[in-house]
């Protein structure tokens, strides 16, 4: 592929908690500019160190990242606010704050910590928070504290709060994994509906091939901290989770 054609590269990515305790291994690849990747693997294959590292959150000790030609290891964390979006697993939400509230702490990259502490966001800033909730279909749930809402709800407030930081590239961490499959079938094409009118490039941690199969351009297979091998969702075709990684 063109550079241009590639949202994020990575190449020669090893990294370890440990010393020489190796949890990624020799990780490169490449990400298509707009399209969903998924990356499946067995538990404890790498695969939440791996999309942390994408995202600028965990530095490894060898290789390097680029997001859109930017290489993420010399940019600073706000920085990278307008580049990578990030939606871990548990999805990061204040469980004690308003749904409203949650969305906004995606401007925090460019409304500053200071003025944030005193709640004084910007009108318009307010407005597009609004605007993300109802673009989620829940924009009666805006004042509601997020303790209180749906694990649906929760992580439509978590795509919301995505959206109002503005990425070119957003990375979410099995953060359907606790939704039934019809429940994560409606996020995920919500997603996707989203990120394609956003023209963002979405990348998910996943492990139900029913999914992949339905809403990724490409899939990427890691196991045992390596990447194993590449494949179209059509290479999925039939197969149970359990025999995915035989």
């Amino acid at each position: 592929m063109d550079n241009t054609d590639i949202a994020l590269r990575a190449e020669g990515i090893c990294f370890a908690y440990r010393d020489k305790e190796w949890v990624l291994r020799d990780i490169s690849l490449s990400i298509p500019r707009g399209k969903a990747t998924m990356i499946m693997g067995p538990s404890g294959s790498g695969k939440t160190t791996l999309m942390k590292v994408l995202a600028g959150i965990l530095d490894p000790q060898r290789g390097r990242v680029e997001v859109l030609n930017h290489e993420i290891g010399k940019r600073t964390r706000r920085s990278l606010y307008s580049l990578i979006g990030y939606i871990p697993q548990q999805l990061g939400l204040v469980r004690n704050l308003t749904s409203l509230e949650n969305v906004l702490m995606g401007a925090l990259g460019r409304c500053g910590h200071g003025r944030v502490m005193l709640g004084l966001f910007p009108h318009h800033e307010i407005e597009q928070a609004q605007a993300a909730l109802d673009l989620m279909g829940i924009s009666d749930k805006s004042s509601e504290k997020v303790f209180r809402l749906s694990g649906g709800q929760r992580q439509r407030v978590a795509i919301a709060r995505t959206l109002l930081q503005r990425p070119r590239v957003v990375l979410a961490d099995e953060f359907v994994s606790d939704l039934d499959l019809d429940l994560a079938s409606e996020i995920l094409r919500l997603m996707r509906q989203v990120a394609e009118r956003e023209q963002m490039t979405f990348i998910a941690n996943m492990h139900e091939p029913q999914l992949v199969r339905e809403f990724a351009d490409q899939v990427l297979l890691l196991d045992h901290g390596e990447l194993v091998r590449g494949l179209p969702r059509h290479g999925l075709q039939g197969q149970p989770s359990a025999e995915v990684f035989q």
